[in-house]
C-alpha cells in the first residue's frame, strides 16, 4: 500500500470517529507482530459472532450482535492500518476475502433470524412495524421469501461493487485519496458494518437489505459517473481489493483474468482473435439475461432455460481483448452481475432452498475475488478449469434447471466452490508468492 492510500486510509477512518481507537488497537497488535491478515481474521470472528446473535430475531439479540460488531470494525480497521507498507498477496487476499466473508455471515444471519417470524415479513423495530402494510413490504417478494430474495441480491451488489472497485483501480494512473463515500458506501466491512446493525434495530431485515441495495446503487453511481475519477472502492479500502502499485507502465495488463472465463469461453474468444471489444456483446447478453430474469425463468420450459446462457454466451467473444479501452475494466463486473443474476433467479424460479442459493451466489463472488487477487500477482493467467468459468457454472444450473434437478445441484455445486477455495487457498502458491511477487 502506498502513502497516499495509507493516508487516505488514516483520514477516512478519522472522518468516521473510529481513527484513536482502531490506531491503539493496531500498535497493540503489532507489538505483538500479529499480522495484517491475522487482524482480519480476528474481526472476521467478530462478525460470524453478530451473525450468529442475529439468527435469532429479538431485539435482546440485536443489541447483544452489536458490540460484536463494534469490534469487527474496529479490529478489521486495525488491521487496514497496519498496511502500511506493500501488501504481500497474502495479506491483501485476506483483507479482502475476511471484509467479504463478514457481511456474507452477517447477511445470512440476518435473513435467518427473519425466517422465524414470517408474520411480520422481516420488518421489526420502530421504523419497520411502521412500513408494514406498505409496498416496502412486498419488495423482493411477499414474506420470508422476499427476505432471502433481498438478501442474495445484496450479496451480488457487494459482489460487483468489488469488482468495480478492483477493475477501476487497474486502469487509474495514480492512487489519490479516495471519496469519503465510496470508501463508506462501496466497500465491505468497515462502517458498514455498524450501519448494517443500526438498520436491524431500527427496521430489521428487510429494511437492511433495501438500505444495502440503495447504498450499493449509489456508491456504482458516483463511480460510473466519474464524478470522482481520482479516486474508488478499491483505492481507499485496502478491504476492496488489489490495487496495482501507482505509475506501472502495465498496470492493467491483468485486468482481463478477472472476468473469470472457463475453458469454453476462452475457446470462443480465440475465433474473433481479441478485435472485438468486450463490452458491446456483453451488453447483448445482460441485457436478454435481465429481461428474461425479470419476466421469470420459469416460464422458460425444456431448453429454453438456457436462451440466457447463450445470451451471455456472446461476452465470450471479447475474452481474448486486452480489456485496454477506456470503458473495458467496466467488463469484468457487469459479466459477474449476469451470473449473479442468472443464478439468483432461477434458484428462485425453480424452488432451491433459499439459503442454499444464498450460499452458492457467496461462493460465486469468493471465486471471482480469489481470481482477481491472483491474477494480480500473475498466479492466474489461464482458464478457471477447477471453478468451471462463469459459463461452465451457468451451463451447470441451466441443465439442472431443465432436467427438474437443481435444487438438488445448487447444494452440490455450493459445496464444491467453498471446498475448492479453501482447498486452494490452503495448497496453492498464493502464500509464499506474496514474498516474491512483483507489481503487475
Amino acid at each position: 500500500m502506498t502513502a497516499e492510500e495509507l493516508a487516505a486510509n488514516q483520514r477516512a477512518t478519522a472522518a468516521l470517529g473510529a481513527n484513536p481507537v482502531a490506531r491503539d488497537v493496531a500498535r497493540w497488535a503489532s507489538a505483538r507482530e500479529l499480522a495484517p491478515g491475522a487482524m482480519a481474521a480476528i474481526a472476521l470472528g467478530f462478525g460470524v459472532i453478530g451473525a450468529v446473535w442475529l439468527t435469532a430475531d429479538s431485539v435482546h439479540t440485536e443489541v447483544v450482535a452489536f458490540p460484536a460488531l463494534i469490534a469487527a470494525f474496529i479490529t478489521g480497521r486495525a488491521g487496514r492500518l497496519m498496511g502500511n507498507r506493500e501488501l504481500t498477496a497474502a495479506a491483501e487476499w485476506s483483507l479482502a476475502a475476511c471484509a467479504a466473508l463478514t457481511e456474507l455471515a452477517l447477511y445470512a444471519g440476518i435473513a435467518t433470524g427473519a425466517s422465524g417470524d414470517p408474520a411480520n415479513a422481516g420488518l421489526t423495530g420502530p421504523a419497520g412495524v411502521r412500513l408494514r402494510g406498505t409496498a416496502v413490504a412486498g419488495l423482493g417478494g411477499q414474506g420470508t421469501a422476499g427476505v432471502w430474495r433481498l438478501a442474495v441480491a445484496a450479496v451480488g451488489m457487494l459482489a460487483v461493487l468489488q469488482m468495480v472497485g478492483i477493475c477501476q483501480a487497474a486502469r487509474r494512473a495514480a492512487v489519490p485519496r479516495a471519496p469519503r463515500f465510496q470508501a463508506f458506501a462501496g466497500a465491505p466491512g468497515g462502517a458498514r458494518l455498524l450501519l448494517i446493525g443500526a438498520a436491524v434495530l431500527i427496521g430489521g431485515a428487510r429494511v437492511t437489505f433495501l438500505m444495502l441495495l440503495v447504498l450499493g446503487v449509489l456508491a456504482l453511481g458516483t463511480m460510473l459517473a466519474g464524478r470522482s475519477a481520482a479516486g474508488s472502492v478499491a483505492g481507499g479500502n485496502a478491504a476492496a481489493g488489489p490495487v496495482p502499485a501507482a505509475g506501472s507502465a502495465a498496470q492493467s495488463r491483468w485486468l482481463p483474468w478477472c472476468r473469470g472465463d472457463g475453458p469454453f469461453s476462452l475457446w470462443i474468444g480465440q475465433f474473433v482473435e481479441g478485435r472485438l471489444p468486450p463490452l458491446p456483446p456483453l451488453l447483448v447478453g445482460l441485457l436478454v439475461t435481465g429481461v428474461l430474469a425479470w419476466l421469470g425463468l420459469q416460464n422458460l420450459p425444456g431448453i429454453l432455460v438456457f436462451t440466457p446462457v447463450e445470451a451471455m454466451l456472446l461476452a465470450a467473444l471479447g475474452s481474448r481483448h486486452p480489456h485496454d479501452g477506456p470503458r473495458d475494466w467496466l467488463a469484468p463486473a457487469l459479466l459477474q452481475a449476469g451470473e449473479y443474476l442468472f443464478l439468483a433467479a432461477l434458484g428462485f424460479a425453480y424452488r432451491a432452498w433459499a439459503p442454499v442459493t444464498l450460499a452458492l451466489v457467496g461462493a460465486v463472488m469468493m471465486r471471482h475475488l480469489d481470481l482477481a487477487c491472483r491474477a494480480r500477482y500473475e498466479l492466474a493467467r489461464s482458464a478457471d478449469r477447477r471453478g468451471l468459468g462463469w459459463e461452465g457454472r451457468m451451463f451447470v444450473a441451466g441443465l439442472a434447471a431443465a432436467l427438474g434437478i437443481l435444487p438438488y445441484v445448487y447444494p452440490l455445486l455450493a459445496a464444491y466452490l467453498w471446498g475448492l477455495l479453501a482447498w486452494e487457498w490452503a495448497t496453492s502458491g498464493l502464500v509464499s508468492a506474496g514474498h516474491s511477487a512483483v507489481d503487475g
